[in-house]
């Protein structure tokens, strides 16, 4: 008698159920999936248009979005990979109906209607804020940098080239004098001596001209460049930047990912992949189209120091974004000595008053951290004064004052108001690109060109946010909710 349990026999007739539905629970996200795309505005989603009436049919495009999500919604990207699930997956058997598209088909759907997945997306945010999922009151906006399909040996910039250049200089010169050297006559040797000389002067000819061409290579691309007015070109992903990890000394070939996430249910509002390498000037634009979709004009907007560009903010603070960014500190009181608060600015005389009620007068303006300043100082006056050793350790102190220093000063003072709204960044905006990055290892692009990542950036996004709305709603809820909402969002 056997010791551990026995399965049963392969044999064995069985009672199955006759159909594909009883195998699908009432609550399994699969029919939310079916449901959803079915009830879409196929005003508002242009690859759900209707087809032209001459031609073979092809597959729906409803079926093959679902399929899409599906997949996203699992953590399954690859064509193919979701082609096997048409076969073999029942919870796909049943939403695609036992249609079984080929991986080329499936893969045709994605680059065709590449816009269409950013129109989905907002089409379910549509429903969640009828839903009154989202608070429209706190957004968090962060980005972080996802891997193209583009290795970093296949990304060059100037500084790149230029070294690579030199190297290839300095290796065609080494092998011609080793070619000068060869065809030098020497001392008659074994027998056999010269075939071996000849042999070694093809290979230095062959990895000669090897150089050459690499030179070339890098000549035009340097050209083109240049031509261009761009400071990097990448060969597999042409639209693909090189960026810096903020984190770490690391760098990466990849896209920006810029997300805004809404502080009530931690739902991605808007999402967007970008060329930049830094978050400096994506505020009010990502804010705005925040306030958009929530159709709210007031909105309480946090993000790191990286978004901390002036005009940027200026504009946010103008379009109604209250803005939470943590501002540089003073060094100089950090130092020990005097503060910028220390000094009196008179806006009529466009003077500063130190400390020593001296007048500190305008000079010539400076740029800084794509900032622009007004500098101030007295250099006669610093240098008699007694209270210079409080002041500077240089021979003299100099105030530098930004365009709009009341924008500064307002996000200053609503910062040191309400610490607490800022400390809840983190929780917001960073949770989910570490969910898209390591529990759906979506970390990195399996597509190129900026429209094509979009597309990608969109799915995994609408995917991570109809699990949030799960969790919070559960299916059987949000199901409901679908379908007696629907006529509403069309």
């Amino acid at each position: 008698m056997s010791e551990y349990i026995s399965g049963a026999d392969r044999q064995q007739a069985w009672m199955l159920p006759e159909t594909v539905e009883d195998y699908v629970s009432e609550d399994n996200p699969v029919r939310f999936i079916d449901a959803f795309v079915e009830g879409l505005d196929r005003r508002q989603v242009s690859c759900l248009e209707q087809p032209a009436a001459t031609g073979r049919p092809g597959y729906a495009p409803a079926d093959l979005l679902k399929l899409y999500l599906y997949g996203y919604l699992n953590r399954v990207r690859s064509s193919r990979e979701l082609e096997r699930l048409t076969q073999r997956n029942l919870e796909v058997i049943w939403l695609m109906r036992r249609l079984s598209p080929d991986h080329k088909t499936i893969s045709e759907f994605r680059r065709a209607h590449r816009a269409s997945f950013k129109e989905v997306f907002r089409q379910f945010n549509l429903l969640c804020r009828e839903l009154k999922l989202f608070g429209a009151e706190l957004v968090a906006i962060d980005g972080s940098i996802f891997k193209a399909v583009n290795s970093k040996a296949r990304n060059f910039t100037l500084d790149k080239l230029r070294g690579l250049l030199g190297v290839v200089d300095r290796g065609i010169e080494n092998y011609l004098k080793e070619l000068e050297l060869g065809d030098q006559p020497g001392e008659s040797g074994a027998a056999g001596a010269g075939g071996t000389r000849e042999r070694g002067a093809k290979d230095l000819a062959g990895k000669l001209e090897e150089l050459r061409g690499a030179k070339q290579r890098y000549e035009q691309m340097l050209r083109q460049l240049e031509d261009s007015g761009q400071t990097q070109i990448s060969l597999t992903d042409p639209e693909a930047r090189l960026m810096k990890k903020s984190t770490s000394k690391d760098s990466v070939v990849g896209y920006n990912v810029q997300s805004v996430v809404d502080g009530a249910h931690h739902l991605i509002v808007e999402v967007e992949a970008t060329q930049q390498g830094q978050d400096y000037g994506q505020l009010c634009r990502m804010g705005q189209q925040a306030q958009a979709m929530l159709q709210t004009q007031q909105l309480t907007v946090v993000a790191d120091a990286g978004y901390g560009l002036l005009n940027d903010l200026k504009a946010a603070e103008e379009a109604g974004l209250r803005v939470h960014v943590p501002l540089p500190p003073d060094k100089m009181e950090r130092a020990g000595f005097y503060g910028r608060e220390q000094f009196v600015y008179h806006q009529e005389q466009d003077t500063y008053e130190c400390p020593g009620h001296q007048q500190l007068v305008r000079h010539a303006d400076s740029r800084q951290d794509h900032k622009v300043y007004a500098v101030y100082y007295h250099t006669a006056a610093c240098a008699r004064c007694a209270l210079r050793a409080r002041c500077t350790s240089g021979a003299y102190r100099k105030i530098k004052r930004l365009e709009h220093p009341e924008v500064f000063a307002a996000i200053r003072q609503r910062l040191q108001a309400s610490p607490e709204v800022f400390a809840q960044r983190k929780a917001l905006v960073e949770h989910p690109f570490g969910t898209l990055k390591f529990w759906r290892g979506q970390g990195a692009f399996l597509t190129r060109g900026c429209a094509a990542v979009n597309a990608e950036i969109s799915l995994s996004a609408l995917a991570y946010n109809i699990t949030r709305a799960i969790k919070v709603l559960g299916v059987r809820a949000l199901l409901a909710c679908a379908r007696q909402l629907r006529p509403c969002l069309a």
